[in-house]
């Protein structure tokens, strides 16, 4: 599995986000004026998490993959990401997820619109600050408009956070 990463200027940089094969995140291809606060580019505040294909993965290609480094200011206690702030970049990538689920089952090319109707997270262990947090998202089902997606957070090889979302495919003027 390639690993993938993107962080603003300001936070510790490590690979370049590029997907293998588009060059570019679900997010940068898709949807580019996002000001989204978790995985909008266009949010000088925001988390700009990048969302990636995994073609390797033995489900072929149905998980995303992204890697997130939590700065500083995203701290709770010394040193550990605020549980709050955890769950943002777990849901954003959740509902990128939920988007490809809702796309391949209407056999559409690009992610279609989706919400958040709930999730649960489960904090396993603390999220050191300024350490890659990578995310790994499956689709558990998709039945009508609801999808489940299940995401897990691993930072220096250890389960620190689960995710598990309901995510509805909603009708936009573009997509009805």
């Amino acid at each position: 599995m390639s690993e993938h990463a993107r962080s603003p200027a300001t936070d510790p940089v490590t690979d370049p986000a590029t997907d293998p094969v588009t060059g570019e995140a679900l997010q940068d291809r898709y949807w580019p004026g996002n000001r989204c606060f978790g995985c909008g580019a266009e949010n000088p505040d925001g988390l700009h998490l990048k969302s990636f294909v995994d073609e390797d993965a033995e489900n072929g290609g149905e998980d995303l993959v992204a890697t997130w480094v939590p700065h500083l200011r995203y701290q709770g206690p010394p040193g550990v990401v605020n549980g709050g702030v955890m769950a943002v970049p777990m849901d954003c990538h959740g509902t990128w997820t939920a988007m490809r689920a809702f796309a391949t089952a209407a056999g559409e090319a690009e992610p279609l619109p989706a919400v958040t109707a709930g999730y649960s997270v489960r904090l396993i262990a603390p999220t050191p600050v300024e350490i890659p947090v990578h995310l790994r998202a499956e689709v558990c089902g998709v039945q009508g408009r609801k999808a489940k997606v299940r995401v897990t957070a691993t930072s220096a090889g250890t389960l620190t956070a689960s995710f598990e979302g309901t995510f509805v495919r909603v009708q936009t003027p573009a997509s009805a």
